[in-house]
């Protein structure tokens, strides 16, 4: 079950036999209680996490409160998480905590450059992998440009009608397509809405610049000296 789950991740997906059977052995299990956090934002961002069973949540912290956090994304069993932590050696953007009883399989990164000394299928392998996932997102950020292009042009409706629903590589791919969509619509009802107050107060305008036409027009001594001639014709008739 664990071979299955590491070839549906880039980084592992060209890895057969051998080279497979390692990058297992150096998984370690680990079993999280409901809430545990299994690592904080700004931590180093030093293992690999494969989810095995349970259900763990993505979130920013809130202040003072290090478990407490809106999920930003959901991670539940056959997920992986941290695998370019062990490449670029950051820190963790974003925090990481058990939804309910969950477990997991961790690689450290000394496990993995280990691997990677060891074993050249793997090394090579592994750059494969990371090679693809590369060049997929570069073509996924050429489909973005497209989609903020389109919305600068006034085209909500290319970025709203995103294909959310498409078989992404990556998954934190997949949920950037789903929130940019999310924006589109946002941005698409604001504008319609401030069209309909611009056009109410086109109306109020149009409807307040008659009055003081009027006004003005009553206020004239032209019409003063029409209305006293009219009221002169009216006295002398009855």
């Amino acid at each position: 079950m664990t071979s299955e789950m590491l070839r549906k991740i880039p980084m592992f997906s060209q890895l057969t036999g051998q080279a497979l059977a390692e990058v297992e052995g150096g998984l370690k299990p680990r079993s999280l209680a409901a809430g545990e956090v299994l690592f904080n934002q700004g931590d180093p961002g030093d293992e690999l996490i494969l989810v095995t069973g349970g259900k763990l949540a993505i979130y920013a912290p809130e202040d003072g409160f290090p478990a407490r956090g809106q999920p930003i994304r959901l991670f539940t069993d056959g997920s992986m998480l941290g695998e370019m932590a062990l490449i670029d050696h950051q820190p963790r953007s974003l925090s990481a905590r058990a939804e309910e009883p969950s477990t997991i399989l961790a690689l450290s990164r000394g496990d993995f450059e280990r691997l990677m000394d060891e074993n050249s299928i793997l090394r090579n392998a592994i750059m494969a992998g990371l090679s693809e996932r590369i060049r997929y997102t570069t073509d996924f950020l050429g489909e973005v440009r497209q989609w903020v292009q389109r919305i600068t042009e006034g085209n909500y409706q290319a970025g709203i009608e995103i294909d959310t629903g498409r078989r992404f590589k990556d998954p934190s791919l997949a949920v950037l397509a789903a929130e940019f969509s999310k924006m589109a619509a946002q941005v698409k009802e604001r504008e319609d809405t401030l069209k309909q107050e611009v056009a109410m107060l086109r109306i109020e305008i149009d409807e307040t610049k008659r009055k003081e036409d009027a006004s003005q027009i009553m206020n004239s001594d032209y019409y003063r000296s029409l209305k006293a001639r009219v009221n002169e014709i009216r006295h002398k008739k009855e």
